[in-house]
């Protein structure tokens, strides 16, 4: 009920019309209803009580109960949205609410994907003894989707360089990002560097002090970046979570594009040579008495069961060595549904 406070210890006559009201009524609001302008306070239902067509307060209220005044939310004036965040559902619901229609968004990065290997194959294909899945391609699509980037693929390439380049020189006209899959270690069919070096893409790095995920090298063709992953599936969750992601965030115009630190007590000891980044799978938990983590029994770069159940990567530092139970140490989640 609309009404004027200052009779707010009267009984006031219900009126369902709002050219019927006066200081001496209660004007009946439905939503959507304009406020009478002589009107300083809004009673709910709830705390009235009717009686022959007259209502009378059950309750004490105050003044300008239940009115919203402009400006209260924001100023004119004020920032609603900063260059770089993300427009996530409630940023774009505050849209609507503002009444705004067209905004400047940054344009999406295009990743192309390459997955090589002769011994490679998909799920459904006729397999040899020697023969893997092809688990790259299902988790590196799925990963960049993620992160609203779009995603080309450029198919399956056998270990020969030739073919490699032509590839990647089709992917590199296309893409902002190109990420290849295996071929970035030492072997004689480890074709990512000859082939970098053959488009002349400017080689930053090609090894990393990260376990799982060393063999990676790193580059750029002027603005486009090149990032030649390692084939073991483990190594490339480390490697995408590490490096790719925070890649793809800044390219996507965000501010906020680092990883997250979050400090954790491990409910176990861990092992770690000196002068590696080892990045342990663990499965984090949230308590009232801080954040856990639980390293997975197996942390071989050759077990991908172990990265499929993790949430969350434990960052034991170069520096750090072997760690005891309850030691505080930073960790990085992975995104999952």
């Amino acid at each position: 009920y609309a009404i004027v406070y200052k009779n707010k210890d009267k009984p006031l006559k219900e009126v369902f019309d709002i050219k019927q009201f006066d200081e001496n009524s209660a004007f009946r609001l439905n939503t959507g209803n304009d406020i009478p302008t002589i009107c300083d306070c809004v009673v709910e239902v709830e705390l009235v009580e009717t009686n022959n067509g007259y209502i009378k307060l059950s309750k004490n209220v105050e003044q300008y109960r239940n009115f919203v005044f402009a400006g209260s939310e924001i100023k004119k004036g004020e920032v609603v949205i900063k260059k770089g965040e993300l427009i996530n559902e409630q940023k774009l619901a505050l849209l609507a609410y503002i009444g705004e229609v067209l905004i400047e968004v940054h344009q999406k990065p295009i990743v192309g994907i390459i997955t090589t290997g002769d011994e490679v194959v998909f799920p459904g294909t006729n397999t040899q003894k020697s023969s893997v899945y092809n688990t790259n391609y299902f988790y590196l699509s799925s990963f960049v989707k993620k992160l609203n980037a779009d995603c080309i693929y450029f198919g399956h390439i056998k270990d020969d360089i030739d073919d490699l380049i032509q590839a990647y020189n089709y992917a590199l006209s296309r893409c902002d990002v190109v990420v290849s899959t295996g071929g970035s270690s030492k072997g004689t069919k480890d074709f990512t560097k000859k082939v970098f070096e053959a488009l002349k893409i400017d080689i930053k790095f090609d090894e990393t002090t990260v376990k799982p995920g060393k063999p990676l090298i790193f580059g750029n063709l002027d603005d486009k970046l090149v990032f030649g992953m390692p084939g073991w599936p483990s190594s490339l969750v480390v490697n995408t979570q590490v490096f790719l992601k925070p890649a793809l965030k800044k390219l996507s115009g965000l501010n906020n594009y680092e990883n997250t630190i979050y400090y954790v007590s491990t409910t176990k000891p861990m092992h770690s040579r000196l002068g590696k980044d080892y990045f342990n799978r663990a499965v984090l938990t949230y308590t009232n008495n801080g954040l856990f983590v639980e390293p997975l029994e197996s942390q071989d770069t050759s077990n991908f069961f172990s990265m499929a159940k993790a949430n969350c990567l434990v960052w034991l530092d170069a520096s750090i060595g072997n760690v005891e139970k309850g030691m505080l140490l930073p960790a990085i989640t992975i995104d999952q549904n």
